[in-house]
């Protein structure tokens, strides 16, 4: 009877517990997540985390914060205007059950910006040199950078006073952002300046930011980091030859001279290049190649149902997103359509009886670290140009054109006798006209030597038909 009464009860038990268990998850909680501090203007998430479906209505209170974004059980993007105490509150409707919790959230000013300090050159084999900040507001963190890391090298927590990240060994440029706590990446501010560190009797590594199109001369240029304190003479500038990996010197930059630099030797139109680049200290010390920047080259040509676009990925650095800019003949530049970075090719259905210009851009994940504005970060392929959609760019019934490409001289020939209104006009890949040429021999030469390198359109027109063809200027 005792081990009946024992397994009974024990049966009794587990039945309370289930019921028990079942009551409870079926209780609605108003479980949410929000970060215990902010700092005024940034964007701060809150959202949901108990057990209530989508169904459910939700009622917030952020005490004064502006939604910038969401709805719902969230994700909330929230930012407060001022600082102090700020209490969410957030009730739930579900099923007939109804719940409320609330949570505080401490807005504190922006952090003040102060100069990092340190850096400097110590000797092959010395102990390294310290970086820090001539000041720091209390329980605000300090991360400290180094151009071409992405991952923050050293972590400090403010003191009210200066602070001292520590020795650093590694050649190169050190910066610092600051926010109110370590809970997010988010609101980061930049401190004022950054310093560098270099080894004497040793070159740091030097780093291309990025290579782009140059829109005024129609050539790639390559723009670097410019870092102090590293004793450099000059940068030279490597460009790959016709053979793969291998690399010849096309220019010696001087350290005074801006970070950008334009490779008047290249024809982006026709194809894509590489770039490395080192340093040269005022001993003749060179330091070595640093990774390669490949550019982008984009092709266009009429096709079945619109224009088709290819072009070769950009190598260099991090990005998700490519745009798709298009201008007409006469209109302005705008994005038609964005594309992940794996995709390299396009097709427009944009019908158009004037010429079509693209060009492809990078949206970079993450921006220079430089001397200059941010507007140098842009990584653009050359503008590609294609002719009406209809029109034979290889041949025509009433005209012969060659040779092309040209270097000084493009001929053109009339085939078909009786033209009296022939005219022939050459267009920028940008859509900036020539001057008009009439054609009236059946032969016309046409000089050119003084068009810049690159891809141009010739429209020939005449009483009976229009021929359009690209000529590429050597």
């Amino acid at each position: 009877m005792k081990t009946a009464f024992t397994r009974s009860a024990f049966i009794s038990l587990m039945v309370l517990m289930n019921l028990s268990l079942i009551a409870e998850t079926d209780t609605i909680s108003c479980t949410f997540f929000m970060y215990s501090n902010t700092s005024v203007g940034c964007h701060t998430y809150v959202y949901y985390q108990g057990n209530a479906g989508s169904s459910a209505t939700y009622t917030w209170n952020f005490d004064g914060g502006v939604i910038v974004s969401g709805s719902g059980m969230g994700p909330y993007q929230v930012e407060w205007d001022t600082v102090g105490m700020k209490t969410v509150t957030l009730s739930v409707v579900y099923n007939g059950q109804t719940c409320s919790s609330a949570k505080s959230i401490h807005v504190m000013p922006s952090p003040t910006v102060y100069n990092v300090t340190g850096g400097g050159s110590y000797p092959a084999g010395g102990s390294g040199v310290h970086i820090g900040l001539n000041g720091s507001q209390n329980t605000y963190d300090y991360w400290l950078y180094m151009v071409g890391n992405q991952n923050t090298v050293a972590t400090k927590t403010g003191t009210g006073g200066v602070i001292d990240f520590g020795i650093f060994t590694a050649a190169g440029t050190y910066y610092c952002k600051a926010k109110v706590d370590s809970s997010s990446g988010m609101c980061l501010v930049p401190m004022n300046d950054s310093v560098s560190v270099s080894i004497s009797g040793y070159v740091p590594n030097q780093a291309i930011c990025v290579v782009s199109y140059d829109t005024s001369s129609q050539r790639n240029k390559v723009k670097y980091y410019k870092t102090a304190g590293q004793h450099l003479d000059h940068y030279n500038i490597y460009r790959q030859t016709y053979q793969e990996n291998v690399y010849a010197k096309i220019a010696e930059v001087p350290y005074m001279s801006p970070d950008i630099y334009v490779d008047t030797t290249s024809n982006p139109a026709l194809m894509a290049y590489k770039y490395e680049i080192s340093g040269t200290d005022t001993l003749g010390n060179e330091s070595q190649m640093s990774p390669y920047h490949k550019s982008i080259h984009l092709e266009v040509s009429p096709g079945i149902n619109g224009f088709n676009l290819i072009w070769n990925a950009y190598e260099g650095c991090t990005y998700l997103t490519c745009k798709i800019h298009r201008k007409l003949t006469s209109g302005p530049w705008m994005v038609i359509d964005s594309v992940a970075s794996d995709i390299i090719s396009y097709t427009d259905p944009y019908v158009t009886s004037g010429l079509a210009y693209y060009f492809i851009e990078v949206v970079r994940y993450y921006t220079c670290q430089s001397f200059k504005s941010a507007d140098d970060d842009a990584v653009s392929s050359n503008i590609g140009v294609s002719a009406p959609l209809g029109l034979d760019e290889t041949s025509s019934g009433s005209f012969l054109v060659y040779p092309n490409p040209a270097v000084n001289k493009v001929n053109i020939i009339m085939t078909v006798t009786g033209n009296k209104q022939s005219k022939a006009q050459f267009f920028t890949v940008e859509g900036k006209k020539m001057p008009e040429i009439s054609l009236i021999n059946p032969r016309s030469e046409i000089d050119i030597s003084a068009f810049p390198s690159g891809i141009y359109i010739l429209r020939i027109t005449d009483d009976h038909s229009t021929m359009v063809r690209k000529i590429i200027k050597q």
